[in-house]
C-alpha cells in the first residue's frame, strides 16, 4: 500500500502546488520514516522490475552491495570499459547512475542518435535541467528546439558577417586579461582563467550587441552564471535512482538560490533599457532607429513572449539559455585545446607558421596582426583545426549523452538489444574514438597527437561514428561551428601576439568529475617589448 502510494505520488506530484506540504510532512518523525521506507521499496520494485527483463544483451554483473556497477565505473572509467567491452562485446547494459543503462559503441551508436523514438534533452535533464535550474519557466515556453532554431537561423549562417565583431572583442578581452606583458612573461594560474572573460565578451557582442557587451553585470553573469549555478547542485549518489526527487531538488533550487537570483537580476538590470529603447523604436516605426545586428533583436522581432510572462523575462531567460549552451563550453574547449599545445613543445611555432603561410598566400604581408584574419583565413589554418578535433577526440568523454526511449515501445537494435520505454541508452564515446576499425585503422590512439587529422579530410566540426563530441544525426549541435570558430579565433590571437610555456608539470584528468588540465604556464610577447 505504501508503494502503491509513493508511486501514484511521484507520477502525478506537482512540485509547483504541494512543496511546501512535502517538506512539513518530511520534517515530522513520521514523514521521513515514510519517506525512506518508500525509497527503498521503489528502488528495490524498479531492481525487480528491469532485473526480470529480456534485455537482449549480456549484462555486466553488479559489483556493489546493491548489484550495481556506478562505483566500479567512477573509480576508473576507462579499464572498466576496456574490460566489459572485451568481454561483453559494443552493447550492453548494466545498472549505472542509478537506473538500467544499455550502453552502446561501435556502428550501434547510429541507431541511437538517429531513432526519433530517443530523447537527448530528456535524459540530460535527468540530473542537469538548466530550465529548472535558472529558473526560467516550463520546458515548452523554451525548449531546446526553440534554442536550436535560433542558433540554426540566426547565428551559424552568419558566422562570417560576426567574425570581424568577435575578433575585436576577443583581442579585447584577451588584453584585459593579460595586462601588459614584458619580455620577462607573465606567469597564470590557469587557462581557463585567461579565456573565459574574452569568450563572454565576444559571445555577447553577438548576442545582444557590442554595446551592451560593455555592460559589466551582464559580462559577469556570461562568464559566470554556470559555474555558479551548478557549484550548487553538487553531486549526490543518493538521489541518483530517484530522478523525481532529483528533478525537484533543481527545481528548489532555481527557485529559492540567491545565485540564480542574482544572476537573472543583473541580467534584467543589464538589459531593461536596451529593451524598452528598442521596444519603443519598434512600435513608434522611428526612421532614425538603427536595427541592431544581434540575436537579441532577432529574438524580439520573431519570438512572442508566453501568456504571463513580460518581454524583460522572456529575454532573460533567453540569454540564461544561450549562456548555458555556449559560452561555458567554448571556454572549456579553449582551454583543453591551449593545455595540449603546452603539453606539446614545439607546435605552437609550428601553428604560428601556418598562419604566416597562410596570410602570405592570400596575399597579406606575414607581419600582419590578427585584425586581417577573416573567417576564409582561420579556416585554412588546418594545421590547428586538426589539434581542435585530436583535442576532442581524446578529451574524457566516457559513458555519456544519455537518451532516453520516450516512446511507449521497446526499441530493439539490430543486434537484438532492448532498450524499454522510459530508460535510457547511453553512448560509449571512448570507446568509438578509440576504435582503430572507425578511426581508419589509425595507430597510437590512446595517445594525443595533434597532427593526427591532417591529411584526413576531417575537420573538427565533421561529426559521425568516429566522432561523436557534438553528437549525431538531426540533433547534433547546432551551435558547433560557432563554438570552433571561436575556439580557432581565440588561439589563433594568441598565437599571433604571444608565445606561451608551461611551468612545471601539466596534469591531464581521466576521470570525469575534474573538467580540465591543470598546470601554470608563462605568456611571452612575440614581438620586442620597447
Amino acid at each position: 500500500m505504501l508503494f502503491q502510494y509513493i508511486h501514484h505520488l511521484a507520477e502525478r506530484f506537482d512540485h509547483k502546488k504541494t512543496l511546501d506540504q512535502l517538506q512539513t510532512f518530511a520534517s515530522t518523525p513520521e514523514g521521513a520514516v515514510g519517506i525512506t521506507a518508500a525509497v527503498a521499496l521503489v528502488a528495490g520494485a524498479s531492481y525487480l522490475k528491469n532485473k526480470n527483463n529480456d534485455r537482449g544483451c549480456p549484462k555486466v554483473p553488479g559489483s556493489s552491495v546493491w548489484g550495481t556497477s556506478t562505483e566500479e565505473y567512477r573509480a576508473d572509467p576507462k579499464a572498466f570499459i576496456v574490460k566489459w567491452q572485451n568481454e561483453l562485446g559494443p552493447v550492453y547494459h548494466a545498472e549505472l547512475f542509478g537506473h538500467t543503462a544499455t550502453v552502446v559503441s561501435g556502428s550501434y551508436v547510429r541507431e541511437i542518435f538517429l531513432n526519433d523514438k530517443f530523447d537527448f534533452m530528456a535524459g540530460l535533464h535527468r540530473t542537469f535541467d538548466n530550465m529548472l535550474l535558472t529558473n526560467c519557466g516550463p520546458y515548452e515556453d523554451l525548449s531546446a528546439a526553440h534554442t536550436s532554431e535560433v542558433v540554426k537561423k540566426f547565428l551559424s549562417p552568419h558566422l562570417k558577417h560576426f567574425t570581424p565583431r568577435v575578433i575585436e572583442h576577443l583581442q579585447q578581452g584577451l588584453k584585459a586579461q593579460t595586462g601588459e606583458i614584458s619580455a620577462e612573461g607573465k606567469q597564470f594560474p590557469h587557462v581557463y582563467g585567461l579565456v573565459q572573460h574574452p569568450v563572454a565578451l565576444a559571445s555577447a557582442s553577438v548576442f545582444v550587441g557590442p554595446e551592451l557587451s560593455k555592460n559589466e553585470l551582464l559580462i559577469d553573469s556570461f562568464k559566470n552564471m554556470v559555474i555558479d549555478v551548478g557549484s550548487e547542485l553538487l553531486p549526490n549518489p543518493w538521489l541518483e535512482p530517484f530522478p523525481r526527487l532529483n528533478r525537484l531538488r533543481m527545481w528548489w533550487v532555481g527557485k529559492t538560490s540567491s545565485t540564480v537570483k542574482r544572476h537573472r537580476g543583473q541580467l534584467a538590470t543589464a538589459l531593461k533599457p536596451e529593451l524598452d529603447r528598442r521596444l519603443k523604436a519598434m512600435a513608434s516605426n522611428d526612421s532614425n532607429w538603427e536595427r541592431p545586428d544581434d540575436i537579441l533583436q532577432n529574438l524580439l522581432e520573431h519570438y512572442t513572449p508566453p501568456k504571463g510572462m513580460d518581454t524583460l523575462n522572456y529575454m532573460v531567460n533567453w540569454m540564461t539559455q544561450l549562456t548555458f549552451a555556449a559560452i561555458h563550453t567554448t571556454s572549456e574547449g579553449s582551454t583543453w585545446v591551449l593545455y595540449r599545445l603546452l603539453q606539446t613543445p614545439g607546435l605552437w611555432e609550428e601553428l604560428y607558421q601556418e598562419q604566416n603561410e597562410v596570410l602570405e598566400a592570400s596575399g597579406i604581408d606575414s607581419s600582419a596582426g590578427a585584425e586581417v584574419f577573416t573567417r576564409e583565413i582561420l579556416n585554412k589554418f588546418v594545421k590547428m583545426d586538426s589539434v581542435i578535433r585530436e583535442t576532442m577526440r581524446a578529451r574524457t568523454a566516457y559513458i555519456t549523452l544519455p537518451h532516453i526511449n520516450k516512446s511507449n515501445e521497446v526499441v530493439t537494435l539490430s543486434n537484438g538489444a532492448k532498450i524499454y520505454p522510459g530508460e535510457s541508452a547511453y553512448i560509449n564515446v571512448w570507446s568509438n574514438h578509440n576504435d582503430p576499425s572507425l578511426q581508419n585503422s589509425m595507430k597510437d590512439l590512446q595517445q594525443f597527437k595533434p597532427l593526427r587529422f591532417l591529411d584526413a579530410e576531417k575537420n573538427s566540426t565533421k561529426i559521425g561514428e568516429d566522432f561523436l563530441f557534438f553528437g549525431m544525426g538531426k540533433h547534433a549541435c547546432p551551435g558547433r561551428w560557432f563554438a570552433v570558430q571561436e575556439i580557432k579565433t581565440i588561439v589563433a590571437l594568441l598565437l599571433r601576439e604571444y608565445k606561451l610555456e608551461a611551468v612545471g608539470d601539466l596534469f591531464f584528468p581521466e576521470v570525469e568529475s575534474i573538467p580540465f588540465p591543470m598546470g601554470e604556464f608563462k605568456i611571452y610577447p612575440r614581438k620586442q617589448v620597447a
